[in-house]
């Protein structure tokens, strides 16, 4: 019988919760598009005019009501009530405001929503009886040495190792100004701990104010993800090294992303055609990714007896020159390149979604020869989409979906 009710309330917190999605959509649906009637104008409108995003606040409001549900029906919370002391500083508040009214996209709400899991770390030091300041000692001795000799992944475990279980009391973001550049601003992270100890620690997160490019030092991508942020355009795009360069591309990720429709909504054309003794594919996207409109164009190939969907990422000789934008009617809402690159992409981040076939991509690309231009207008003739057009100009293709 428990198991029944908990069966049910979970699927009453999850009938509230789509209920409150719709509402949000229908609200702001019902107050821009007053005398709409039957679906052929709904989807005029959607083509025209887009559908708001679920901003960071409608999401934690859905999610305070599943767990408000899921606590009357069970007696328990799926989300603690506590939460980590997180604090950022003037500068980053004010980034942080800029990104929340352009999309939604509340940063600071999210961090001062984490769930505190000191609970945890308190009962380890507590039934274990940790010195909490020589075993974090330990850790970061420990650490060390797994940096110095090339151990990432041993260097980040021991270095959690030594923080988590130092009970983590106050979390504070805050900048400071280059002291090569006063137009850079460097991101740090302050921990302070139960025992009184604190540790700085440098995420490589360099903000700079004269072109709004919020970028990594390495080149791995903000908090090394693969993806840097351009404040001034709203817009991410990655990096030509980011960690996805490893993995290629195959079949398999647009089906798996196919079956996320909340995060990923786009349409896509895969261009094949053999050139210099290989297989190349030259794909391209558009459409919707999480809470942001944009498209992708990348460059991959494989030998030609090779079997299955997978190409390998284009290595650094078989870059070419590209460009691309991405329009919604008029309004440019991506616009990059030219530059040389394997995976140009951006995805600008916005308070409203537009449908994936009422986006325009154009795009350029700078061929190595006049064999690998005919080869790739012979793939774009060839497509049984027939959707793409294109004019050459010299060695360049200039085409648009």
């Amino acid at each position: 019988m428990k198991t029944t009710k908990r069966i049910v309330s979970l699927f009453l917190s999850l009938i509230i919760a789509f209920s409150a999605c719709v509402s949000v959509n229908a609200f702001s649906f019902n107050n821009t598009s007053s005398g709409i009637k039957g679906i052929g104008e709904y989807k005029e409108y959607l083509m025209e005019e887009g559908y708001p995003v679920i901003t960071t606040s409608d999401f934690l409001a859905v999610t305070d009501i599943i767990n408000q549900v899921f606590r009357l029906m069970t007696g328990h919370w799926i989300f603690p009530e506590d939460y980590f002391n997180i604090k950022v500083d003037p500068f980053i508040e004010d980034v942080c405001n800029k990104i929340v009214k352009e999309s939604g996209l509340d940063i600071i709400a999210i961090l001062n929503n984490l769930p505190e899991t000191n609970q945890y770390s308190d009962l380890i030091t507590t039934v274990f009886q940790i010195d909490t300041v020589e075993f974090r000692k330990q850790m970061f001795e420990v650490r060390d040495y797994f940096n110095n000799n090339g151990n990432t992944v041993l260097y980040y475990l021991t270095y959690f190792l030594g923080v988590y279980l130092s009970v983590i009391e106050l979390c504070e973001f805050y900048t400071l100004p280059s002291e090569n550049d006063p137009d850079i601003y460097e991101v740090y992270m302050r921990l302070v701990f139960k025992d009184g100890g604190e540790q700085i620690m440098y995420p490589g997160i360099v903000f700079n104010t004269k072109t709004g490019n919020v970028t990594n030092k390495d080149g791995s991508g903000l908090v090394k993800t693969g993806f840097n942020f351009d404040l001034s355009e709203m817009l991410v795009y990655a990096t030509i090294n980011c960690w996805m360069r490893e993995y290629g591309f195959c079949l398999f990720y647009d089906i798996v992303a196919g079956m996320l429709p909340v995060f990923f909504n786009y349409d896509t054309r895969r261009l094949k055609f053999e050139y210099n003794d290989l297989e190349y594919m030259i794909q391209i996207w558009k459409g919707n990714y999480n809470i942001a409109n944009g498209g992708e164009v990348g460059i991959y190939c494989r030998d030609k007896i090779k079997f299955g969907s997978y190409y390998d990422s284009a290595n650094d000789e078989q870059m070419l020159e590209m460009s691309m934008q991405i329009l919604h009617g008029d309004k440019v809402l991506v616009d990059e390149g030219p530059m040389l690159h394997w995976w140009i992409n951006g995805f600008n981040l916005s308070n409203r979604m537009y449908l994936p076939e009422s986006l325009t991509m154009k795009f350029s690309v700078v061929m190595t020869d006049k064999e690998m231009l005919e080869a790739f207008c012979n793939a774009i003739d060839k497509h049984y989409k027939h959707d793409i057009s294109y004019t050459v100009d010299g060695l360049t293709v200039n085409a648009i979906w």
